[in-house]
Formats: C-alpha cells, sequence, structure tokens
C-alpha cells in the first residue's frame, strides 16, 4: 500500500509539475502576444503618419509643380538643341530655314513695289 501512496504521490507530483509548466507556457504566449500587439500598434500608427503625409504632400500639388517646372525646363532645353540641329542641318544641305523664307519674302515684296512703282512713272 506504501507502494501506491507513492505512486500516487509521484503522479500527483508530476502532474503539477506539468500543471506549472503548461502555465508558464501560456503566460509566456500572452506576454508574446501583448508585445505582438503593442507593435502592431506602433506600426500601424506609423503607416498612417506616412500615409498622411503623402496625402498631404499630393494635396498641396508642390511635387508635382516642381515636376511640371522641370519638365517645362527640359523641353525648352530639348527644343534649343532640336533647333540648333536643324540650324546646323539646314546649312549643311543648303536649303533656306523659315526665318530666312521670311526674310527673302519680305525683300520680295519691297522690290515688287519698286518695280511696279518704276513701271508707272512715264518714260521722259
Amino acid at each position: 500500500m506504501v507502494s501506491k501512496t507513492n505512486s500516487k504521490n509521484g503522479i500527483q507530483e508530476r502532474a503539477a509539475e506539468i500543471q506549472t509548466y503548461v502555465v508558464t507556457q501560456l503566460e509566456d504566449a500572452r506576454k508574446q502576444l501583448v508585445r505582438f500587439e503593442k507593435d502592431l500598434l506602433v506600426r500601424g500608427k506609423q503607416q498612417r503618419k506616412e500615409l498622411e503625409q503623402l496625402i498631404n504632400r499630393a494635396k498641396s500639388g508642390k511635387e508635382l509643380k516642381q515636376l511640371k517646372t522641370k519638365a517645362n525646363e527640359a523641353t525648352g532645353e530639348v527644343k534649343k538643341v532640336f533647333d540648333g540641329i536643324q540650324h546646323r542641318l539646314v546649312e549643311a544641305v543648303g536649303v533656306a530655314s523659315k526665318d530666312q523664307v521670311e526674310q527673302i519674302k519680305g525683300d520680295l515684296n519691297r522690290l515688287s513695289k519698286k518695280i511696279d512703282a518704276l513701271l508707272k512713272k512715264p518714260l521722259n
């Protein structure tokens, strides 16, 4: 009978050890979940703040205005480069540019008027 009592006491002690172990594990898991929840809240607040900043930046249009300004500057620079290339190409080929054609047209109009005026004068 003594051995049965010792056996029951041993089982009860082992059950108490297992129960203590399980309770400790559950408490550790609960602590980890609390830390994880706090970390998630902090991350959520940070992400919300970043999102609000992005929305505010988009609403202000400041960056869009800067990009538009840079694009306009780049467009102007590209136009200058293309005009220079076109001018050199026209010179190399020997074709008159638009400005030169306009100038020639004006000169021809002036000369035509002078010729018309001379033709209207009587020959004496």
